[in-house]
C-alpha cells in the first residue's frame, strides 16, 4: 500500500485527537506535530511556524478538552479566531483574492474556528480524587466519544477528501447542514454556512475543496494569503503579548488544517 500523503497524515491525526481511544496526549500531539511539520515543509518551506502550535488541554467546570493551542501563550486557536473573526479584510488578502469580500473574509475566519473546535475532544471527566494514603493514583478513563453533532460535522469534512462518489452539492448540502447542527443556528453561523460550496477542481475533477460559494476562491488560499499581516487590534486586545510570530503560527496551521481536509489528486495520492 503506498504511503498516506502528507495531507492525509495531517487529517488522520487532527481527526484521532477526538476520538474515543485512551491514547497519551503525549503521543497525540506527537503524530499531530510531525504532519504539520511534513505538510509546513512542502507549503511553507522556511517561513513556517507551526511549531508554536501543540494540542494541549483545556480546562472546564465538568473537565478537560485536547485541542490545537498556542504552546507558550496556552489559548486554543479557535479561541485566537474567535477573537478575529470581524476583523478587517487584510490588503494583501484583497490583493491575492481580489473578488474576496469583507462578508466573506470574516465567513472564512469563522467557518475555520468552527472546524477547530469540532476536532477538539469531547471534555473528559476529572478522574475522582483518591484519598490520602490509597497508596494508587486515580484511574483516567479513555476519552469520550465525538458527540453526535460534532462526529458528523468531522465526517463531513473528511468526506471532501474520502467520498469521491459523491457530488459536489452532496457534499455541499451535508457540510453546511453538519456545521449547523454542530454549532448552532445563530444568524452569523447561518449565514457564514451558505457562503460554503465544496467545489471540485483538478484535471480530472478530483480535488474537493471548500470555497467560497460566490467567487470559488478556495478557504485554505484565503487563510494562508494572511500569513504576515499585523496582527488585528481586536485579537490584541484580548490577547496583547500575541507576538507575530504566534499569529503568523496561528494562520498557517489554520490553512495546513483545511488543505488537509481538500481531496487529493491521483499524484499525490501515490
Amino acid at each position: 500500500m503506498n504511503p498516506s500523503p502528507p495531507r492525509g497524515r495531517l487529517r488522520q491525526a487532527l481527526l484521532h485527537v477526538g476520538e474515543r481511544k485512551d491514547v497519551p496526549e503525549a503521543y497525540l500531539g506527537a503524530a499531530v506535530a510531525a504532519a504539520l511539520r511534513e505538510l509546513a515543509s512542502e507549503v511553507l518551506g522556511e517561513r513556517s511556524r507551526v511549531e508554536l502550535v501543540t494540542v494541549g488541554a483545556e480546562g472546564h467546570p465538568w473537565g478537560r478538552s485536547l485541542g490545537l493551542r498556542l504552546a507558550d501563550y496556552d489559548v486554543g486557536l479557535s479561541d485566537l479566531l474567535l477573537c478575529a473573526d470581524q476583523c478587517d479584510l487584510p490588503p494583501q488578502v484583497q490583493e491575492s483574492c481580489p473578488t474576496l469580500s469583507q462578508e466573506e473574509w470574516e465567513a472564512v475566519l469563522l467557518v475555520s474556528k468552527i472546524v477547530f473546535m469540532s476536532l477538539e475532544s469531547e471534555p473528559e471527566p476529572l478522574p475522582d480524587s483518591v484519598p490520602d494514603g490509597a497508596g494508587r493514583p486515580p484511574e483516567r478513563t479513555a476519552r469520550p466519544a465525538r458527540s453526535g453533532a460534532r462526529e458528523w460535522f468531522c465526517q463531513a469534512l473528511a468526506a471532501l477528501s474520502e467520498r469521491a462518489d459523491l457530488h459536489q452539492d452532496q457534499l455541499t448540502a451535508r457540510l453546511r447542514t453538519s456545521l449547523l447542527e454542530f454549532a448552532s443556528e445563530t444568524p452569523d453561523n447561518k449565514d457564514a454556512a451558505q457562503r460554503i460550496a465544496v467545489l471540485r477542481t483538478g484535471k480530472r475533477q478530483q480535488e474537493s475543496r471548500l470555497c467560497v460559494s460566490r467567487s470559488g476562491v478556495a478557504f485554505a488560499q484565503v487563510v494562508l494569503s494572511a500569513i504576515g499581516c499585523p496582527v488585528p487590534s481586536c485579537v490584541l486586545e484580548e490577547f496583547p503579548d500575541l507576538t507575530q510570530d504566534e499569529w503568523d503560527a496561528v494562520l498557517q496551521v489554520t490553512g495546513l488544517t483545511l488543505l488537509a481536509f481538500e481531496g487529493e489528486s491521483a499524484s499525490e495520492e501515490g
